[in-house]
């Protein structure tokens, strides 16, 4: 029997020069197994799992999770993984797909890897990721990691219960996502949501980092943020999502950048709450249904800076334009608004038809405080509009305009 020191030689040589196998001697399956088995991988095929986009997977892969010690990896080799109830993530363990997709067209053929929950689905989301206390961990439940999964819910049935793809619930820190595809889902694509049992008060999850991520088609907003404060998003794509593209309540002193919200049914970004500071880098919207980005915030103390952000084509209002809509509106807000390099375009889908759109470049009313430092903004009806019951309402003299 091979000894754990060979298979730890073993798995040295093999990866001796830049990942590069260099050894003479074969590795036999056996020793594959155990070299992974000593790197913390588990194998949701060892426990029984198939897929073959046909066998219903939930329990091998769940005994696979549940077999994961805290710090090592489950493991779902190229296939599609058919489920019929949530998989569960436990503390600081890592599930780690095969290949993850990205932006597509309508009608592109389904991802070829991944998680499918099947017709018979039940739950609230195909995975979900819960604090100690709902999960009855022995300890805190952070650092749960999703790396290269595809979460495909094209098989659920329309109109029927809204299922997310990933929900994560109570007080969760560190939560990582990581070249990860939620497409056709019924309800909202990544959620978090309130423990509100929790000792001491309602808990969400916080200290969030997603990275080249992307949300399609879901019947429900693409990605909720509650009290996911101190957060870092980057490379987070949501298309033609039901609701908003985020919804944003409580993700104070986060940072965005390069993030995207295109063809949502209501507003781009629709952002509820702004405790702390909210840093926008490089995000954009383009064709929005309302507005590009909606600010709605009370908090007095907070401070939503945008940077070199490209608000397009928004406010298409079921593609007859108007409706008041701006590619940025501020509305009864008291949190302080400030745009350097904002760009704002007006336009008609890209084959030429339905209104141009949006209404407003820039739109406030009864708001505290919106100061547009520098950019371009364009407008149907007009690139600035102020309406009634604004304190500071400023637009630079680095403005242009039409």
């Amino acid at each position: 029997m091979t000894s754990s020191n060979s298979r730890r030689s073993v798995l040295r040589s093999a990866l001796a020069v830049g990942g590069v196998a260099v050894s003479t001697a074969a590795v036999s399956a056996g020793d594959a197994t155990a070299v992974a088995a000593d790197a913390g991988w588990v194998n949701v095929k060892d426990h029984g799992a198939k897929g073959d986009g046909t066998t219903d997977d939930t329990a091998a892969i769940q005994a696979a999770l549940d077999a994961c010690r805290p710090g090592n990896v489950t493991v779902l080799p190229a296939g599609v993984y058919r489920t019929s109830a949530p998989l569960r993530i436990g503390p600081y363990v890592t599930l780690q797909g095969s290949h993850a997709g990205g932006e597509s067209q309508p009608g592109a053929q389904n991802p070829v890897a991944g998680l499918r929950p099947l017709p018979s689905f039940t739950g609230h989301a195909v995975v979900e990721i819960l604090d100690q206390q709902l999960g009855g961990y022995s300890i805190q439940a952070n650092a749960q990691r999703v790396f290269s999964l595809s979460i495909d819910g094209s098989d659920l049935p329309r109109g029927g219960a809204e299922i997310d793809g990933i929900r994560a619930t109570g007080q969760i820190q560190h939560l990582q996502l990581r070249d990860v595809h939620v497409r056709a889902v019924t309800g909202i694509g990544i959620n978090t949501w309130y423990n509100f049992d929790a000792t001491g008060g309602p808990q969400a999850p916080f200290c969030l980092h997603y990275d080249r991520v992307s949300v399609l088609w879901t019947g429900s907003h693409g990605i909720v943020l509650n009290n996911s404060t101190d957060s870092v998003f980057h490379d987070v794509y949501v298309l033609g999502v039901g609701g908003c593209g985020w919804w944003m309540s409580g993700a104070g002193n986060s940072s965005f950048t390069s993030c995207r919200a295109e063809w949502s049914k209501l507003h781009g970004f629709d952002i509820e709450s702004v405790p702390g500071v909210i840093k926008m880098v490089a995000c954009s919207t383009d064709r929005n249904g309302w507005n590009g980005m909606y600010v709605h915030a009370t908090d007095t103390t907070g401070v939503l800076m945008l940077s070199a952000t490209n608000l397009t084509r928004d406010g298409k209002n079921n593609g007859s334009g108007g409706g008041g809509y701006a590619g940025l509106g501020v509305a009864s807000s008291q949190c302080k608004v400030v745009a350097d390099g904002l760009v704002v375009l007006t336009g008609k889908d890209d084959d030429g038809t339905g209104a141009v759109s949006p209404q407003y470049g820039v739109r406030a009313d009864n708001s505290a405080y919106v100061v547009v430092n520098s950019g371009h903004l364009q407008g149907v009806t007009s690139p600035w509009q102020s309406g009634s019951g604004n304190t500071k309402f400023v637009k630079g003299t680095l403005v242009g305009t039409g």
